[in-house]
């Protein structure tokens, strides 16, 4: 009884595919965003040095980092488009994404979007359409 209950589960692994079909295998040349990373990460590896400042990166890698989103509207009545996004360095507010242009691209380790829930969770109440956090490095 024991070695047909063995026997069957052999069967069962070549049947599903597990004596390496390669229908489960990952395609050896993956989509160039999957490459590149997270839609909402920059990281250091990505940035040339043909970028002079954060907000060139940004704009060239991620722009849709630099789109307002969030809810509808905040509790005052603004749409998700009038609420700017504001942007932190090292977890220091620097203010609207404009402010990117003082970081120097050499510096920048890694820029990440936060949507409006996580951005309010790390840093209170006011970011509606989420936050953009660079991280330098020291």
């Amino acid at each position: 009884m024991r070695n047909l209950l063995l026997g069957a589960a052999a069967l069962m692994l070549v049947g599903c595919g597990g004596g390496g079909s390669g229908t489960a295998a990952q395609p050896e040349t993956a989509a160039p965003s999957a490459r590149r990373g997270s839609s909402n990460v920059i990281a250091e590896s990505e940035i040339t040095s043909q970028y002079q400042n954060a907000l060139e990166v940004v704009q060239n890698l991620r722009p849709q980092m630099l789109i307002p989103r969030g809810a509808g509207s905040d509790a005052s009545g603004m749409s998700a488009a009038s609420i700017p996004i504001i942007i932190y360095m090292d977890d220091v507010r620097l203010g609207e994404p404009s402010s990117l242009v003082n970081i120097p691209a050499t510096r920048v380790k890694e820029i990440r979007f936060l949507n409006a829930r996580d951005a309010t969770t790390r840093y209170g109440t006011g970011h509606g359409s989420g936050v953009i956090v660079v991280t330098t490095k020291r």
